[in-house]
């Protein structure tokens, strides 16, 4: 009998480390299809039973070893609205949020983990993610989160300024200056008229040597924020050190 449908597999999760370390275990739902190969390719659904890019073939012993079927399963209506799947990753996020203002990092992990299980690219969840890990001194685990942040379109949107701001903060502090730089250079094609997005793309040049270029985005910020001592001082420091050069 071909195999083709819905499989449920039960998963162990690990929360935290070391001393906090705890285990939990969860189900994966896959849409199995059987291959011509006799293999099977096992295709994971997010918790709102929609198909994600998350995809593994497996021998059909492997198969029936790990999964079971589930012909109780019923998938979302294509219909169904998108907004009511972001509402329920926002409050898993917002959830995660405050466990992580209380440092209660296992708790602040699983419901930033929930939230991805609902959607992917969830920004806050991300950003979430990172913060637990650099809470716990993982800074190759938040690196790796960081990179996939910069190819996340939502991160740039107004409705995530706050996060974007902190997030090249953080990319700065770990020096990861070419990811800071091309991240405020794409904020800054979608708003150029932001004095902070200028400032800050400013501090990014000036990591990278750049410092004609961050005079020039320090002017814009100026421009956009006449009161705006801290691009003030900045810009004046510039303006010293590129004088200083000169006469050289």
């Amino acid at each position: 009998m071909e195999i083709v449908g819905y499989y449920s597999e039960e998963v162990k999760i690990t929360l935290g480390t070391g001393a906090t370390k705890r285990a939990t275990t969860g189900e994966n739902i896959f849409y199995a299809e059987e291959l011509p190969s006799g293999e099977v390719k096992l295709s994971l659904l997010n918790m709102a039973g929609q198909l994600t890019t998350i995809t593994e073939v497996v021998g059909k012993e492997e198969f029936f070893q790990r999964c079971k079927p589930r012909p109780d399963f019923v998938p979302p209506d294509k219909t169904e609205k998108l907004g009511k799947v972001k509402e329920k990753a926002d409050r898993h996020a917002s959830r995660g949020n405050l466990h992580l203002r209380k440092g209660e990092l296992n708790s602040a992990e699983f419901e930033f983990q929930s939230s991805l299980k609902f959607d992917e690219e969830h920004v806050r969840a991300n950003y979430g993610m990172v913060k637990v890990h650099l809470e716990r001194g993982e800074e190759d685990e938040a690196k790796e989160i960081l990179n996939k942040l910069t190819s996340i379109d939502a991160l740039f949107e107004d409705e995530n300024k706050h996060v974007f701001n902190e997030f090249g903060i953080d990319l700065r502090r770990m020096k990861m200056f070419d990811q800071a730089l091309d991240s405020y250079i794409k904020a800054l094609e979608i708003n150029d008229k932001d004095p902070i997005l200028n400032f800050n793309m400013a501090r990014a040049l000036i990591d990278k040597k750049h410092w004609k270029q961050a005079l020039v985005c320090l002017e814009r910020a100026l421009e956009l924020k006449e009161e705006f001592p801290e691009a003030q001082k900045l810009a004046q420091i510039l303006r010293t050190k590129l004088e200083k050069r000169a006469a050289i």
